[in-house]
């Protein structure tokens, strides 16, 4: 399933939806199956953020343009939204949810190379 974009600006609906839950779901996950992990509770936010930018790179590695930013968007809403129904809406929650955003398209295009114009 794709969105209805242009041919060379499809966005994978899917591989979006499983890399955005997936990337805030494996710290809780890990968290739950090796136990010493749980010392690095109070980091789980941050972690999750790293995830979504790893998630929105690997996403997006063969994907050229304005698509990058877009999936890597998609990436970072997706994972901020299932954060925030999982971790509440409290304040840092909603600030959390901005900077997963933020992760996912800065995960999706930095270190790209440009392309030549024209």
């Amino acid at each position: 399933m794709t969105s209805s974009l242009s041919t060379q600006s499809k966005v994978s609906i899917g591989a979006v939806l499983l890399a955005g839950a997936g990337a805030q779901l494996v710290d809780d996950a890990a968290f739950a199956v090796i136990p010493p992990l749980a010392v690095l509770g109070p980091i789980a936010g941050l972690i999750a953020i790293a995830l979504t930018a790893l998630a929105a790179r690997a996403v997006t590695r063969n994907k050229q343009g304005a698509a990058v930013a877009r999936t890597g968007l998609a990436v970072g809403a997706v994972s901020a939204a299932t954060g925030l129904l999982v971790g509440g809406f409290g304040l840092i929650g909603l600030v959390l949810a901005v900077i997963t955003m933020v992760a996912g398209v800065a995960g999706a295009v930095v270190g790209r190379q440009k392309q030549a114009i024209g």
